[in-house]
């Protein structure tokens, strides 16, 4: 379907093995070593282990390839469990009789056969897949046929290849002599970041006949994440990610797609998707008592994404009652945007094009001025031209920040952009970021869909987590967008950077929550069976913007179900008529008397 989009021959991650699209990672040539060394030098056992796709059966087929010739050679794909149907198993592959003979027939018709092939000068090589599957008794029986030998060689030479669960039993003390014989062992890992990418790219020229540059930078390395580079989940996820590209019109895919596809793979790592409303809750939670207003959008959409953090930042609070609000703060005034007295020029940095060489570390911050505090838009920022690998840029930048300083910067700029005194200490993880914004009567709302253009739609200020090239996440503020490009607070030690929006989505794992101020002390939730002065609001609301037609009588009735459903369609909400968290935060950002930080506005 997508293979004539992208220019390719055929699809090029089929699960069929096909000697064309042979890749050998290191790994897997080192084990190839290892198995070619056990064969030429006579070796009995061979075993070779790893996890379900990661090759095996690929390394086999490529070490069949090399030892043809004056070999006989019989596979077992799925061997029987008894020893007996073992043997009988074995003879067949060898072009034996095996039908009603005891055991004792069929080792002294193997024994006769091991021998021709000896006097004849050809090897023998036994390969037994998933041995994983095998009882004890039965491996303790392909044990004994290493004693079918001659004064100085073995006649047949065994490779067992299977899942961890064979090392397992190889170690047990029932099994102690077979692993005395075993004379090299080796175990498969996954493939590192490196060989993930040159492995899609290898697959992908062999599909064309010709490098073709389909997957970004990043949506390699967000394939490597989502698979842990497991082969055979590599080879389905950048599949559906080639057909979501497709459905999208794209011709060079970003990781957006791949998260997407992701969705229909199982066996992936978790890409930031849905989750129960009440796993968002506990994720973002703040501790009890906590004076000040906290909210969490869950019921405006179908679902929140879950916060993809480093190790250091994945420290969830427990869920907690419900905190009661703080004093209002009213709207911020202008001065609020406006540089502290004896601040710097502002710090706008334009992403350049990418390096020939890697970024030195007294480069790493080329172009931000130092000692530059304020941080200040400029009026008209002018253009900024998308460069291809401007994404990889961002994310060299992303890895030379450190994720302290990076909240404490964005959370910074958040609360300055609400007229709000800066934080004193740096958040220890990103709860505390999310609680120190709740102490001073900020809402924080989850983006209900991991989407770059309805974030923007929101028109709030956000906070993005972004992958920087080590692969960890640095959260920053994304505080304007005009023009296809977006101001960034938190990359670099200080200073605004204006990067394409294209760039921003390459590191973005698409979770966002957007900041915003609930001018009003009313219900978080306004629905069915609600009466008072949230539903008054609502409804005069509504109908000052031409949603609600009725009475208003401060009673939720239908006309005002209906008139919520119509705002929530215009900001491409789901219509469910509850006036949730993101509901009311589009209100105050649609009516006049609020003003509240947009996106789309720049500050005065």
């Amino acid at each position: 379907m997508y293979t004539a989009f992208y220019g390719l021959r055929e699809k090029p991650f089929s699960l069929t093995p096909s000697p064309r699209f042979l890749y050998l990672a290191d790994s897997h040539r080192e084990a190839m070593a290892h198995l070619l060394y056990g064969l030429e030098e006579g070796e009995g056992f061979i075993v070779v282990t790893g996890e379900v796709g990661t090759g095996k059966t690929t390394l086999c087929r490529s070490l069949l390839e090399r030892i043809e010739g004056d070999s006989e050679i019989a596979i077992l794909f799925n061997p029987s469990r008894s020893a007996n149907e073992l043997l009988q198993s074995i003879n067949e592959e060898f072009g034996l009789g095996s039908e009603q003979q005891s055991r004792r027939q069929l080792l002294s018709a193997l024994n006769r056969f091991l021998l021709a092939q000896h006097a004849a000068g050809k090897r023998v090589v036994l390969i037994i897949d998933e041995a994983q599957n095998l009882s004890a008794g039965t491996l303790e029986q392909v044990r004994l046929l290493s004693n079918l030998e001659t004064d100085s060689s073995k006649l047949i030479q065994i490779i067992l290849l299977g899942q961890p669960e064979l090392d397992e039993k190889l170690d047990s003390d029932s099994l102690r002599q077979l692993r005395q014989r075993v004379s090299v062992r080796w175990r498969l890992e996954p493939l590192p970041p490196r060989d993930t990418l040159a492995y899609v790219r290898h697959r992908l020229s062999v599909a064309a006949g010709a490098e073709r540059d389909v997957l970004s930078d990043a949506a390699l390395r967000e394939i490597h994440r989502l698979t842990g580079g497991v082969p055979r989940l590599i080879n389905v996820l950048a599949d559906r990610t080639l057909l979501a590209g497709y459905a999208g019109g794209a011709h060079r895919i970003g990781p957006r797609f791949v998260r997407q596809a992701a969705r229909e793979v199982p066996g992936v790592v978790e890409p930031g998707g849905r989750r129960r409303r009440a796993a968002i809750g506990a994720a973002l939670a703040v501790s009890a008592g906590m004076a000040g207003l906290f909210w969490i959008s869950l019921a405006d959409g179908p679902g929140a994404p879950e916060a993809e953090r480093p190790a250091e930042e994945a420290r969830p609070a427990e869920p907690v009652p419900a905190v009661a609000a703080a004093p209002l703060r009213p709207p911020p005034t202008s001065s609020a945007t406006t540089p502290a007295a004896g601040g710097s020029a502002a710090a706008v940095v334009v992403v350049p094009p990418p390096r020939a060489t890697p970024l030195r570390d007294e480069e790493a911050w080329v172009g931000i001025p130092s000692g530059s505090t304020a941080l200040v838009r400029p009026a008209d920022p002018g253009p900024v031209e998308a460069v291809e690998g401007q994404g990889e840029f961002l994310a060299a930048l992303l890895a030379r920040q450190a994720p302290a300083e990076a909240r404490l910067l964005a959370a910074s700029e958040v609360l300055e952009l609400y007229g709000l005194p800066p934080l004193l200490e740096v958040p220890e993880s990103f709860d505390g970021l999310v609680g120190e914004l709740a102490r001073r009567g900020l809402a924080v709302s989850v983006l209900p869909e991991p989407d770059l253009d309805l974030l923007v739609s929101f028109d709030y200020p956000a906070l993005l987590p972004l992958r920087a090239a080590s692969g960890e996440l640095r959260v920053v503020a994304l505080v304007r967008v005009s023009s296809g490009v977006g101001d960034l607070v938190g990359v670099g030690p200080s200073g605004v950077l204006r990067v394409p929006l294209a760039a921003i989505e390459e590191q973005w794992i698409g979770d966002a929550w957007l900041v915003w101020q609930p001018y009003l002390e009313v219900p978080q939730m306004i629905g069915w069976t609600d009466s008072g002065a949230g539903v008054l609001w609502i409804q005069e609301a509504l109908q000052r913007l031409g949603d609600f037609d009725g009475a208003i009588t401060g009673d939720y009735d239908a006309p005002t179900a209906d008139a919520i459903r119509r705002f929530q369609r215009r900001h491409g909400l789901d219509p469910d008529g509850v006036a949730g968290p993101l509901t009311q935060m589009l209100l105050y950002g649609d009516l006049d008397e609020y003003s509240p930080p947009r996106l789309g506005t720049p500050a005065g």
